[in-house]
């Protein structure tokens, strides 16, 4: 599905057909939502227990790579709209292929169950079977919080680089591979962080680490840019460090055969999540709000929606 869906990306960008486009990333949003929870079950049936929140943050890290990397090449070759149909249509190429020569992995768990073309009735199941257990609904919110803070911040960096800073494609790219090394060492040391005996503390002081240098963006944009830029990486620092424990937190309270479908629901809340705060970010600077601010405020919420989490794991 999805080189047919690169295959009309190519011709969609050639054509120049916008309404073609968004199709395909409607489709595209649809292979995603049924590969990702297969994705993530893998972890806990290649590896034990107390491995499994490192392979989770290492999958998390891989996949905030390849998204921060395709945005990266998506912003050099905006200029050049048929490259881009070429280099989507050579990386679906190399994951198909990839997939095929891969081992193939044995199916576990319990009985499936009937497959159907309506999608509200079994959506609604596996929220319900998610909110079953405080600790794993409260992990999930923390989870989708934490894209959601990664997909309004690396939304906004053309705007903040075309209006604000009055940059080029260079400053955008160093951004992002900023962004993209604080989360990766954010990820792998809050893997670390977690055997540590204050690793219950971990949410709010990342929550709180995130909400200070929020602001401070405040203060560093446009003026000192190096501080900009390592505000950028601690941010992304310490949403890795508080993704992580919260994946852990997951993998520890979902039971073997439900996981699949702990992920997907995963999935629903963090794509819920990540349009309306998107729609939320879009309408601030429709109103005229810096970009800056509007940064600063969405890190500022951290703070509350833990406290919300805290409060959903407390009542458990």
């Amino acid at each position: 599905a999805d080189l047919a869906i690169a295959a009309g990306a190519a011709y969609g960008f050639y054509a120049g057909n916008i309404g073609l486009l968004l199709v395909l990333v409607f489709a595209k949003g649809i292979t995603a939502t049924l590969y990702s929870p297969i994705k993530y079950a893998l972890v806990s049936d290649l590896l034990p227990l107390p491995a499994q929140g490192a392979g989770y943050a290492l999958l998390e890290a891989a996949s905030m790579a390849a998204i921060l990397g395709a945005t990266y090449f998506g912003a050099m070759l905006g200029a050049d709209p048929d490259k881009i149909g070429l280099l989507t249509m050579l990386i679906v190429g190399v994951s198909f292929f990839a997939t095929v020569a891969g081992p193939n992995f044995p199916r576990v768990g319990g009985t499936l169950p009937p497959v159907g073309i309506d999608p509200i009735r079994p959506t609604l199941r596996i929220l319900r079977l998610a909110m079953k257990d405080r600790r794993i609904f409260a992990a999930i919110v923390a989870l989708s919080w934490y894209w959601t803070l990664g997909a309004v911040y690396l939304s906004n960096v053309a705007v903040l680089v075309r209006d604000t800073l009055h940059g080029d494609e260079s400053q955008i790219a160093r951004i992002l591979v900023t962004f993209t090394l604080g989360v990766g060492l954010g990820l792998g040391g809050g893997v670390w962080l977690n055997r540590s005996p204050w690793a219950r503390y971990l949410p709010y002081g990342m929550a709180i680490t995130i909400a200070a240098t929020g602001v401070d963006l405040l203060y560093s944009i446009p003026l000192a840019p190096n501080r900009m830029l390592f505000g950028f990486f601690v941010i992304a620092l310490a949403s890795g460090i508080y993704a992580a424990h919260f994946s852990s937190r997951l993998y520890q309270a979902a039971k073997e055969h439900e996981k699949s479908c702990i992920f997907a629901v995963n999935n629903i809340t963090s794509s819920l999540f990540m349009v309306l705060a998107l729609a939320t970010s879009t309408l601030i600077l429709h109103l005229q709000v810096p970009v800056g601010s509007c940064l600063a405020l969405f890190a500022v919420a951290t703070v509350p929606v833990t406290l919300l989490v805290h409060a959903m794991v407390r009542e458990s």
